[in-house]
């Protein structure tokens, strides 16, 4: 171990070294040169004779045969160890000059050096433009000197640009009446050639429509409830009992489908909302039926039943050649359409056979009309509509309410699904209605339709969807004029939860700081670094996509953000442990702000970039989320060290160790400070003790990486979990199925689920809708 030298100043001793920032005053001892056992215990800082003798007879004791001057210390060894762990500044290097001007050279010492860094155990600046001769930042003994006027510019700044935000970005969109997040209409390869083709002809036919609809603008007369407003879906399940049968195999099951049904069809003013029947004829004096549920439920509940004509087109279609035939001719023959398609080698007879079995299927789906009661044969029924399957001009009637696997050779249907039609306009609407009143009169007919159905229908609507309301089956729903209610619910419920987050970050922030001043300034900086982000995204770089998983960012935000904070208090701490940098605020702060500026910014320019990495998918809303992300990562750390850093001076000046349980008050400077507090604790006898954390990974955690042993298990550990990372990285696969955003047992989320995976989809058509555009530009990405 190297000896220590302590030195104490004395009238004709002068000190010649470059030990550590701190000026030796006369009659005092360096803060770093203090021993409890100093090795002068005669010499004594003062000009009497005393001290000069003391000094020589010191001189003296040193001095060995041949006149050299040994580098002793008179404390016991236990006090070295001691003060070596109390103190790790050590004094390595010290000239002694004599009155006379003969220099006594300490036995293994040498002399200092100019670089003043040799022999500080912490590293010296020198001067520039930056720092100052004591080698503070500049930057910081501004703020420590007016720390208050900082701090309220400061907060003054973030409140300005979060209102340029409002001003700018929320007040555009409201005028314009939408939102200031994008909705996310359709999410694909923006460079893709389909793409651009897609947003080109969409685009185009936004724009022809608005012109329709300002050359139709008061020329157009709307009957009451002709116009579908909203849909009423509902969806059944066959119960686990009952799955060999499906949902149309019992009576039962299928009357507890039709109950579903009843809710709406046997109320009396259901009738003011549905959407009304205007293309079957009425007479003078009678009303108008409300439209049927888009239901396989109308052929079970059909007015009239012709069972004896339905089992002859069953027994009809049991040949496959006739339904091959069927499906060549009917095209021309019924709907006088694709004639030139039509094979040469069709006869007569054959072309009137497909045109009277036309006339009969549509002779027994014409009395489809839910009206009647439930057909006694509804096997038949069930078998009738499999084999309408199989027709291509008819399969549209009656695939709609059966799952997939329901065909000709499996009769049963574990799914079904219907809707109820809800109508507006509720009144008459005349030319002389401008579109502007029309869609101010849509929106207040929406409010009395969703308040209309709460009061009436909500609660009978989910006691038909709780689970052993019918014993087969099982029944979901959902509403297009309720779902924003549902969604509004679940986002104030899942808001909740945020809210209860965001309170254990303060409280965590809170116990970490040990002061509420500084928890609240930490999680205001965390917050603020939102708006600020989003307006330098919007604004200033004028990117106009704002996707809404953007609002993620908050969590991220909130957890990087509050490590940041407790980076920047631990250093803060830490420095009470150092006696050569509590020489002042500024120094103390300096070093802190060194320590963890370098550290923060390499860990936030690597999570930076990593979300900048999102750049290289083609999908925007990715591509609008990674950007958006870097810049709350880089607002946050630059308040933390300017706003934040500003809060820790106040704190250290007005309420460290002088608030009541961490509070901002009283609001007096602390006098002494804890900067001279810390720094007359390590002048004094007693042994000052680091907080747990500190010692626990300095003892216990590095004493433990710093075994070889420990080190090759950590990294085969290490390299093993890495390996398991890409391979199951090398598994991930596209996505083949719709992202769920509830809870899977939600009957919403349940009803989405099985519409998605249990019944026909658009793939599945014979027919495809293609689009052919003329006359337009490709889209300008």
């Amino acid at each position: 171990p190297r000896e220590q030298l302590i030195l104490s100043t004395y009238p004709a001793l002068s000190i010649s070294s470059a030990l550590s920032p701190i000026p030796m005053q006369n009659g005092t001892i360096a803060p770093e040169a203090n021993m409890k056992n100093p090795p002068m215990a005669s010499v004594y800082g003062g000009g009497d004779d005393d001290g000069d003798e003391g000094f020589n007879e010191f001189q003296n004791t040193l001095k060995d045969d041949n006149g050299t001057v040994n580098a002793v210390n008179k404390g016991t060894p236990d006090d070295d160890i001691e003060d070596n762990k109390k103190y790790p500044a050590i004094v390595d290097e010290a000239v002694l000059s004599t009155p006379s001007g003969d220099d006594s050279v300490v036995k293994g010492a040498t002399a200092p050096s100019s670089d003043p860094s040799s022999s500080s155990p912490f590293p010296q600046h020198p001067p520039s433009f930056f720092t100052d001769d004591r080698g503070n930042l500049k930057a910081v003994n501004m703020v420590v000197r007016n720390p208050c006027l900082i701090f309220t510019l400061i907060i003054g700044l973030c409140i300005l640009i979060s209102f340029l935000l409002q001003m700018t970005v929320f007040r555009a969109a409201a005028a314009e009446g939408t939102i200031p997040i994008t909705v996310p209409v359709n999410e694909f390869d923006l460079g893709d050639l389909r793409s651009i083709q897609y947003d080109s002809f969409r685009l185009a036919k936004d724009e022809v429509q608005k012109m329709k609809g300002a050359l139709a603008d008061g020329q157009k007369n709307v009957q009451k409830q002709s116009e579908l407003a909203a849909i009423a879906y509902w969806v059944f399940e066959a119960d686990r009992d009952n799955t060999d049968k499906g949902v149309f195999g019992t009576a039962d099951s299928i009357g507890g489908m039709k109950d579903a049904y009843d809710i709406f069809l046997n109320s009396p003013d259901f009738k003011n909302y549905c959407v009304l029947d205007y293309q079957t004829p009425v007479a003078d004096g009678e009303t108008r039926k409300c439209r049927a549920p888009l239901s396989p439920l109308t052929m079970y509940y059909a007015s009239e039943w012709d069972e004896a004509k339905a089992g002859d087109v069953i027994e009809q279609l049991k040949d496959p050649a006739k339904v091959e035939l069927f499906n060549s001719l009917s095209t021309c023959v019924i709907q006088k359409q694709f004639c030139e398609i039509k094979p040469d080698s069709a006869t007569p007879e054959e072309e009137l056979w497909t045109l009277q079995l036309g006339l009969d299927i549509r002779n027994i789906t014409a009395k489809w009309d839910m009206e009647g009661p439930l057909v006694p044969n509804f096997g038949q029924v069930t078998e009738f509509a499999s084999y309408m399957k199989e027709l291509d001009l008819f399969t549209g009637t009656v695939d709609f309410g059966f799952d997939n696997g329901f065909s000709t050779s499996n009769p049963v249907s574990h799914f079904s699904r219907g809707i109820v039609f809800w109508g507006g306009p509720l009144a008459d609407l005349g030319n002389e209605t401008s579109k502007e009143d029309a869609e101010k009169k849509d929106e207040g007919e929406g409010d009395q339709r969703k308040d209309f159905i709460k009061a009436n229908y909500l609660d009978k609507m989910n006691k038909q969807s709780e689970k052993g309301t019918h014993d087969e089956i099982n029944s979901y729903y959902f509403m297009t004029t309720l779902i924003g209610d549902v969604i509004l619910d679940i986002v104030t419920k899942d808001a909740l939860l945020a809210i209860f987050s965001f309170a254990f970050v303060v409280i965590w922030l809170r116990v970490n700081t040990q002061s509420w001043f500084l928890a609240l300034v930490g999680f205001f900086e965390i917050a603020i670094s939102i708006p600020i982000a989003w307006f330098i995204f919007t604004v200033v770089f004028q990117i106009k996509y704002f996707a809404s998983l953007n609002t993620l960012a908050l969590f991220i935000v909130a957890a990087i953000g509050a490590d940041d904070i407790f980076i920047f208090m631990d250093a803060y701490k830490q420095s009470q442990y150092h006696p050569e940098i509590l020489v002042d605020l500024e120094t103390r702060m300096s070093w802190v702000y060194r320590r963890t500026g370098t550290a923060m910014a390499i860990t936030s320019a690597t999570t930076c970039a990593a979300f900048l990495c999102t750049l290289i998918t083609p999908l925007a809303s990715l591509q609008s989320f990674g950007i958006f992300a870097a810049f709350v990562i880089l607002i946050d750390y630059l308040l933390v060290m300017t706003l934040f850093c500003t809060a820790v001076v106040i704190y250290h000046n007005r309420y460290e160790n002088n608030a009541c349980l961490g509070c901002c008050c009283p609001c007096g400077l602390v006098d002494p400070s804890n900067t001279e507090e810390a720094r007359l604790a390590l002048e004094g006898d007693e042994e000052v003790k680091r907080d747990r954390i500190s010692e626990f990974f300095k003892v216990k955690v590095a004493g433990f990486i710093m075994v070889p042993l420990h080190r090759l298990i950590l990294g085969v550990l290490f390299l093993s979990w890495l390996a398991i990372a890409i391979w199951q990285m090398s598994l991930i696969e596209a996505t083949k199925e719709s992202e769920q955003f509830l809870d899977e047992n939600h009957p919403l989320q349940k009803s989405v689920t099985l519409l998605n995976t249990h019944f026909p989809t658009a793939d599945d058509d014979l027919g495809l809708k293609v689009h052919f555009v003329a006359g337009g530009d490709e889209i300008d990405r």
